[in-house]
């Protein structure tokens, strides 16, 4: 086995709303489109002890949409904390942190609605899976912002 060289170190729920629609009618068809699956992330290089760590906010929102027939409405926000080993090349950072940064997160977030919506009246639901690749001849994004940000205390022991 061989370490990725991006780690999410750590992660937790800023928030977490889920609302059964009590308009859902569990003998048609559900109405999921993922056009209206709003997810959004935003890539953080964090000021600190180590000068390749990043912190990911995730939002990813399904609206109670009129006429549709949808099991659930739900909104969570996470924050993760990805470290980058040493030497990984600089030419390829951004994107490397960009593109799998939020993906990793999405897994986790993924089970968490998974479970949240599983002990809802209407069973879970398993939002699908999404990338967050953008083609290199897309519009360059801004290089991570650097902010400060206070420690998180850590409740593992170190290997």
């Amino acid at each position: 086995m061989k370490l990725a060289p991006l780690q999410l170190t750590d992660y937790f729920v800023v928030s977490l709303r889920v609302e059964a629609m009590a308009d859902y009618d569990p003998a048609k068809p559900q109405d999921l489109d993922v056009a209206n699956l709003q997810v959004a992330e935003k890539c953080i290089r964090t000021d600190g002890d180590h000068p390749n760590r990043f912190s990911i906010d995730l939002v990813i929102k399904q609206d109670a949409l009129e006429g549709k027939n949808l099991p659930y409405a739900y909104d969570l926000h996470m924050v993760g904390f990805i470290e980058v080993r040493p030497g990984f090349p600089a030419d390829h950072l951004q994107r490397a942190v960009e593109t799998n940064g939020p993906s990793m997160l999405f897994g986790a977030a993924r089970e968490i609605l998974r479970s949240a919506t599983g002990r809802g009246p209407y069973g879970p639901v398993l939002i699908p899976s999404t990338t967050f690749f953008k083609a290199a001849d897309a519009p360059a994004s801004q290089p991570p912002a650097t902010k400060t940000t206070r420690k998180r205390p850590s409740t593992r022991k170190p290997t």
